[in-house]
């Protein structure tokens, strides 16, 4: 006698690998647009960032750092204020020496 018991029972699954159902197809991946989409946004972000420390003076500078760290305390966030302000400062000493000592060769 040939008894039917759930779960022996053969399942066929077809799988169809169109265009639209791949990740790999980079018109439609949304992911890999947001990803994209906020690199060149932080691209921009970062060199407009370069830019004013490098024209703002030491006391504006400082000024933004006090108010940095203050607010990043407050929001407790204070790793990353310190990382920025400890990076701006960075920048605005060491691009500043490349930037003389080209100006004078």
């Amino acid at each position: 006698m040939n008894a039917h018991t759930p779960g022996n029972d053969l399942i066929t699954v077809q799988h169809t690998n169109t265009e639209e159902n791949t990740m790999n197809n980079a018109n439609n991946n949304s992911t890999l647009n947001f990803i994209k989409d906020l690199g060149e946004t932080l691209a921009y972000v970062g060199q407009h960032a370069f830019d004013w420390i490098m024209q703002a003076s030491w006391k504006k500078l400082l000024l933004v750092s006090l108010l940095t760290i203050l607010t990043g305390g407050l929001i407790h966030l204070s790793s990353l204020a310190n990382t920025a302000v400890f990076g701006a400062i960075l920048v605005k000493l060491f691009a500043n020496k490349d930037k003389q000592t080209s100006s004078q060769v």
